[in-house]
C-alpha cells in the first residue's frame, strides 16, 4: 500500500512540476497565460461538477433499487 501512495505522490508532484515549468517557459505574456489557465480551470470545474452529479444520480438509483 505504501508503494501506491509513493507512486501517486510522485505522479502528482511530476505533473505539478511540469505545469510550473510550462508556465515559466510559455511564449505568451503573463496576462494571456493567466487568462488561458483561468478559462481551462473553469472548464475543468464544470466537467468535474457534471461527473459528480452523474455519479450522485447513479448512487441514488442504486440505493433506491435495493
Amino acid at each position: 500500500m505504501a508503494y501506491k501512495n509513493k507512486l501517486v505522490t510522485a505522479v502528482v508532484a511530476g505533473a505539478a512540476a511540469g505545469a510550473v515549468a510550462g508556465l515559466m517557459f510559455a511564449p505568451k505574456t503573463g496576462k494571456e497565460t493567466r487568462h488561458i489557465v483561468s478559462t481551462r480551470a473553469g472548464e475543468a470545474r464544470h466537467k468535474t461538477g457534471h461527473y459528480v452529479d452523474t455519479l450522485r444520480q447513479k448512487l441514488h438509483r442504486m440505493e433506491n433499487s435495493s
